[in-house]
Parts: C-alpha cells; structure tokens; sequence
C-alpha cells in the first residue's frame, strides 16, 4: 500500500484535486456535510468526516502510519508438515525409547542378585541440658 494512497482517497471522497487550497477542502467538507447528515446517512458522513480531518491535519495520520510497522511482501507461508515414518520405524522408536527408560541398575540387579548391603544405624542422640 502506498503512502500516499489514503491521501488520494480522501481527496476523492471530498471531490477536491491536489491543487485546491485549505478553503476549497473546507467548502467541499461543508457541502457534503449538509448532504451526508450524520443521523440520515452516518456511515457517508463518517467517511467525509475522516477524509476532512486526514486533509486538514495529516501530521497526526503520517505520524501513525510511520511508526505503525507494515510489512513490504506477504509473510512467507509455513514450512511443510514432514511426512511420518513407516509404522515399522515408529514401533522400533518407541521400544527404544521405553527400554532406555528402564532403570539399569534394576536391571543390573536382577541379573546378578541383589546386594547385599548392612541397613545403616540411626546416629545416637545426646540428651539435651
């Protein structure tokens, strides 16, 4: 969208050219505003309205449409979805990953016995005084 474009619209909506002065843009926002009353015909007067405030004060548009960011080209459109393995591949992933996640010291110790290690004493407790 250009910069200008809002510019050339609002011109077209009050029926001015670039080369009238403030007081044509006035004459013609007045004009139109008798014939687009806001409560018979809101919606055209809207338009009249804003075009005349573009035409009359731009700085406050300009400034709004400076900081507001637009992007030059269209975004990209999302990468493509990768297809799934075979069902095959997918099975043998999942046994793999659940047999990592078996502990291997219980497998260690089913295959070798349990050990056997002598339960620790709880500590003495010296009597407070």
């Amino acid at each position: 969208m250009s910069v200008l474009r809002p510019f050339i619209e609002a011109r077209a909506v009050l029926g001015v050219s670039a080369a009238d002065d403030a007081a044509a843009i006035k004459r013609a926002y007045r004009r139109l505003a008798v014939a687009h009353p806001p409560d018979t015909d809101p919606d055209r007067f809207r338009r009249v309205r804003d075009a005349y405030e573009l035409l009359t004060e731009p700085s406050t548009r300009v400034r709004e449409m400076l900081l507001r960011p637009q992007p030059a080209v269209d975004p990209p459109p999302p990468p493509a979805v990768p297809p799934l393995p075979p069902a095959e591949v997918l099975a043998m992933v999942l046994l793999r990953l659940a047999a990592a996640s078996v502990d291997t010291a219980a497998m260690l110790e089913t295959a070798t016995g349990p050990a056997e290690t002598a339960p620790a004493a709880p500590p003495e407790r010296k009597p407070l005084r």
